[in-house]
This record gives structure tokens, sequence and C-alpha cells, in this order.
């Protein structure tokens, strides 16, 4: 499954960039934080770290259902939004 992220700040984007979740066991390091990532069954299990200190966010999981986005979706942090948009990959 293909996911875009983006972190935002209010209407500030701090950071984007794509992942590309499998069955292995992946880290994409994006600007301002990095993302492990993996395909469970149905779930991708996703989690961002190593936050950059200026944002001051530890660690944010996600437990993902495999399915196409229809528009983003997000999930408010606080002062913080992460965005994503999935595309299942045949």
């Amino acid at each position: 499954m293909r996911v875009d992220l983006a972190l935002f700040q209010g209407d500030d984007l701090l950071d984007r960039g794509e992942i590309m979740v499998s069955s292995e066991q992946r880290t994409d390091s994006f600007n301002l934080f990095l993302a492990h990532h993996q395909l469970a069954g149905d779930v991708a299990d996703i989690v961002l770290d190593r936050f950059s200190d200026s944002v001051g966010l530890k660690r944010v999981t996600l437990d993902m259902p495999v399915h196409e986005s229809k528009d983003w979706e997000s999930i408010e942090l606080g002062k913080f939004t992460v965005a994503f948009w999935c595309r299942v990959e045949a």
C-alpha cells in the first residue's frame, strides 16, 4: 500500500513524503521524523518517531487498515495534524 504522509502545524505544511508499506519491515526518513512501517495482514503498522526538536512530538502509532482513500484523511495531535492518503497498489 502506498501512503502519502504530511505533517501540518495549523495550515503550515511542515513535511511531506511517501512510503510503500509491504510485508518487509522498512524505515523511511523524512526531514522532521522517521517512519517505520510493515504490512501485517490487512493492517499497515506505521510508527512515526525521532521527530525534530522543533516539532516536539515523541511517537505516533498508526494501525491503518489497507484501503483506498477517497480524499486526505487526518489525525489531530494537539497543534499538529498528520494527514495521509492511501492507495492500494496491485
